[in-house]
């Protein structure tokens, strides 16, 4: 059995803009580092260790993981890279403020390409499709290592980790279009196998 958190970053310089990050780059504001460090700190009180990280290939991710490994003193920890993890591609859209969306597509449109699991933004990927993309580095390289009793933390962002989440946890498209994940916030699950992960507190 092995403990899977995910985190999704702090915020970042767009997140604090109210812009559509996407694929974009930004890096951490002062805010989101503290907020990191408050979740490694948090990890740290209840003992937690791990043995193995994952993070997408963009600084905010990046960032968040390594402030919280050195709260944790866990610097030591083999970290893998993928782009698998990114954001979810957010097209056009990437780079511009929602409210600018908002007037340009309608606030309709907008909260339906931000909320919905198949609305296609121009240019962009669904929320099911960033899912997949992650699920499937889940299954071939993280999965693996949770079955041979390994504890992994994975930073990535918020679309991504809602779309892992949805496939971890079989969740309907209301369920999955309802949850929200704050700046730094982990989640746990146990897993004990492929038909046998359960999310816990």
């Amino acid at each position: 059995m092995g403990l899977l958190v995910l985190v999704r970053h702090g915020q970042s310089e767009w997140n604090a803009r109210k812009v559509f990050s996407g694929q974009g780059n930004p890096e951490l504001t002062e805010q989101g580092i503290e907020e990191a460090r408050n979740t490694g700190q948090l990890l740290s009180s209840r003992a937690m260790r791990f043995d193995l990280a994952f993070t997408s290939c963009l600084n905010r991710a990046k960032s968040t993981l390594t402030i919280i490994l050195e709260q944790m003193q866990l610097t030591h920890v083999p970290v893998m890279e993928d782009a698998q993890l990114n954001e979810r591609d957010y097209g056009k859209l990437t780079g511009m403020t929602i409210e600018a969306a908002r007037q340009k597509y309608g606030t309709e449109q907008v909260h339906h390409w931000r909320t919905s699991l198949h609305a296609l933004p121009p240019g962009g990927e669904t929320l099911e499709m960033t899912g997949t993309r992650a699920f499937k580095l889940f299954q071939e390289c993280i999965l693996p290592e949770l079955n041979s009793g390994k504890n992994v933390i994975l930073a990535a962002h918020r679309n991504t980790i809602r779309g892992l989440t949805s496939k971890l946890c079989n969740l309907t498209q209301k369920q999955t279009e309802e949850l929200q994940i704050g700046t730094a916030e982990p989640l746990f699950f146990q897993v004990q196998g492929a038909d046998n992960i359960q999310r816990i507190k």
